[in-house]
């Protein structure tokens, strides 16, 4: 895991729970404080190059922004995964763009882009071995609430045109 503060301490602690090597580096981390999490502290090559699953748990400030770009992205495993909840804009999202289209790496999980909302456009919404969502990765109970009635009402509206006989406005968000 890339960081290893208060909830990439909660995602080391899970992996624990499921006998996981855990692994983790940044720029602050040492030796000691990730042994208190039952990590193992490893230098930034050691963990791009051993992590089958690569967890991006740091702020976003000038000294993360693009911490992992093509050099990063080379030491990966063919089949490692980078799952980014984070910010965007620590991961380069060009780099990460070529990295995925070449297979150099198995495949990322994102809910945080550069832009955000992610355009209709974009790559991340087309490459197979991308899983994208929208910026959900940190809730409260107002975007819960906005989440599930807009649910709802969207299910209502649909239910309500195929009662009338009208064909779905699939393509409607509210």
């Amino acid at each position: 895991m890339l960081g290893l503060g208060k909830i990439g301490a909660r995602v080391a602690a899970i992996g624990n729970a499921f006998g996981m090597r855990v692994i983790a580096w940044s720029q602050n981390l040492t030796p000691e404080a990730a042994a208190a999490h039952g990590v193992q502290w490893v230098d930034k090559e050691a963990l791009l190059s051993q992590s089958d699953y690569l967890t991006v748990h740091l702020l976003l400030s000038d000294r993360t922004r693009g911490i992992i770009g093509s050099s990063e992205l080379a030491l990966m495993k063919s089949t490692a995964i980078l799952i980014n909840t984070s910010r965007g804009p620590i991961v380069d999202e060009k780099a990460l763009i070529e990295a995925l289209r070449h297979e150099a790496i198995g495949g990322a999980a994102l809910d945080v882009y550069e832009v955000e909302p992610l355009p209709a456009d974009h790559p991340f919404r087309f490459l197979r071995n991308v899983l994208p969502s929208p910026h959900i990765g940190y809730v409260s109970e107002r975007l819960y609430r906005t989440f599930y009635e807009d649910t709802v009402r969207n299910l209502r509206q649909w239910l309500s045109d195929q009662s009338n006989g009208a064909s779905p406005n699939l393509n409607a968000v509210t």
